[in-house]
């Protein structure tokens, strides 16, 4: 675990805030910590209200925004005798948690404040800090997690039990802090969660975070060496299409799966018995489900339904006639031949699954040696997946534009009208791929879901890599626009050469057949698929001079 912080950065922050903001990026830019959002912190400070009147209030973390990238505006000024009253109470229902921490709002335009506000405003110290440490949480989830946390922190740490985040974990923590339980520690370690540490220092706040992640780390790297992937050959890219079009006819849209590293063959067995044993950390099961798919990877349609079938009973155990079932497609899966996949509704999703999937997967190698895992029950998991504030931001969010969820290939788009269907494409939710030989399409199109790749799309290898690569990368093939053409100086048939003829209809019309050839097998599984070709006005009216041209355009049309 690498301690981040710069002294000469930190010297040229001016105010607390501004310390505030950096040691909560450099806890979320370690993965290792926080992944896609988790973790939060805080900071206690005053302000000057309009009666000219000093007011104490905290600042923390406001929910969907990420540490690793945000600023001042990811944080939320709450008056702090306010959320300190709530901690007074003995039940708050979730909803009127979040109403009364609105009501605590400085601005009430701002956004809502994490769940964890009342623990954050518990604590008594100026800086508190809180994330989902991986290592942390791989051996505090061991069956003899407690003992093995006892050996590598001592008296410097305090554990507790997991119990619900939000009001609950409040009253926890008010118990610990009333009865000195936390006096002389310099970290709490929550069961099944997470880390919190504190310091009215933000430096020492953060060391401490990092001290104790680090311990963990080294205690898994001591006793059992690093956990490694396997470097193993892709699966079959049809397949991986096939996978992906079930997953999507589940979903009721079309899904993007991405690759998560593998595990040996060997090993799918053991880490797919603990994967029954619940999520790394609580967030997660938000991510992934409570478990993956296990797919043996020999018939997509049986095997996905078996996963529908699978959490369809897992959801009816709850016996809640209040609750409404989640989508039933799996958010990642495993093969027996120890390859995993992503399933997700965009790329983003798909992207935050796929991490999750593979920080998951890391320490599940770690439980194996020692000795297991012990994760959340499956009615804790459940509390949390079917949790209203939960269900609330994903109620909140916002459907995507309607080609969502699609892959798209254009080809000839480094410029003019290739790269201008790609980008209408993109706008519209697809994942776009282009493929070109002139390499400003490096640049033209450069960005996650919008690239361009280098292709000769006359020779039919490099047309068949670069399919296969989309397909692992993304999933699937759903659009195809055919675009790529070719027009030199117009000569007359009488001075035409054969370089001139054979090159243009090479272009203009075998490498379309070449590119839909290759791309079929894909387009057969993909979700309502559609070719498009790149027609010329030159086919009912053809210019003098333009043969080649025109000859290639009305073989294609």
């Amino acid at each position: 675990m690498k301690n981040l912080w710069n002294d000469q950065v930190a010297s040229n922050l001016k105010t607390d805030l501004d310390l505030r903001v950096y040691t909560s990026r450099l806890i979320g830019a370690d993965t290792a910590m926080v992944l896609h959002g988790g973790g939060n912190t805080s900071l206690k400070s005053t302000t000057i209200n309009r009666f000219g009147e000093s007011q104490n209030i905290i600042w923390v973390k406001a929910s969907g925004f990420d540490l690793a990238t945000m600023g001042e505006e990811g944080y939320t000024a709450l008056e702090i005798d306010k959320v300190l009253r709530l901690a007074e109470l003995k039940t708050l229902s979730d909803d009127d948690m979040v109403s009364d921490l609105k009501v605590a709002r400085l601005n009430p335009n701002a956004a809502g404040a994490s769940i964890e506000a009342i623990v954050h405003a518990l604590i008594p110290f100026k800086y508190v800090d809180h994330s989902h440490a991986n290592a942390v949480l791989t051996v505090s989830n061991s069956p003899d997690g407690l003992n093995q946390m006892k050996n590598i922190y001592g008296d410097d740490v305090l554990f507790l039990p997991y119990i619900k985040p939000g009001f609950d974990l409040a009253l926890q923590f008010k118990e610990a802090i009333n009865n000195g339980s936390l006096e002389g520690r310099n970290a709490v370690i929550l069961e099944h969660h997470g880390v919190f540490t504190f310091s009215d220092d933000a430096k020492t706040s953060y060391d401490n975070m990092v001290n104790a992640v680090g311990k963990a780390e080294t205690f898994l790297l001591e006793q059992f060496g690093e956990a490694k992937f396997k470097d193993m050959s892709k699966l079959d890219p049809v397949s991986v299409a096939q996978y992906r079009k079930v997953a999507s006819e589940l979903a009721g849209q079309a899904l993007i799966s991405c690759p998560v590293p593998s595990i040996s063959a060997d090993k799918t067995k053991r880490i797919t018995q603990l994967l029954r044993n619940g999520t790394l950390t609580p967030e997660h099961v938000l991510h992934n489900k409570p478990f993956p798919a296990f797919l043996q990877g020999e018939n997509a349609d049986s095997e996905m339904l078996a996963f529908d079938a699978e959490y369809q009973a897992y959801f009816k155990r709850a016996d809640d006639s209040s609750l409404q079932m989640l989508k039933t497609h799996p958010h990642w899966a495993v093969f027996a031949s120890g390859q995993s996949r992503s399933f997700g509704i965009n790329l983003k999703r798909a992207t935050i699954s796929a991490d999750v999937a593979e920080a998951t997967l890391k320490a599940l190698l770690y439980a194996d040696k020692l000795g297991g895992w012990q994760g959340l029950t499956e009615q804790d998991l459940r509390d949390i997946e079917y949790w209203t504030l939960e269900q609330a931001k994903l109620k909140s969010q916002k459907a995507g534009p309607e080609l969502t969820g699609k892959v798209a290939i254009v080809s000839g788009a480094a410029a003019g009208i290739g790269l201008a269907c790609a980008k209408m494409l993109f706008e519209k939710g697809a994942v776009v791929i282009g493929l070109d030989i002139n390499t400003d399409i490096l640049t033209e199109m450069n960005q996650i879901g919008f690239e361009g790749k280098i292709v000769n799309l006359t020779e039919e290898s490099e047309i068949k890599k670069a399919l296969a690569d989309v397909v692992n990368q993304y999933g699937g093939i759903d659009i195809l626009v055919s675009n790529a053409g070719i027009f030199r100086t117009g000569k007359t048939i009488e001075h035409l050469d054969d370089d001139n003829w054979n090159s243009t209809l090479l272009v203009n019309l075998t490498s379309h057949r070449l590119l839909l050839k290759q791309a079929i097998p894909f387009l057969r599984h993909g979700v309502n698929p559609a070719v498009v070709f790149m027609g010329s006005r030159n086919v009912p009216a053809p210019g003098a001079g333009a043969a080649a041209y025109s000859v290639s355009k009305a073989g294609l049309t």
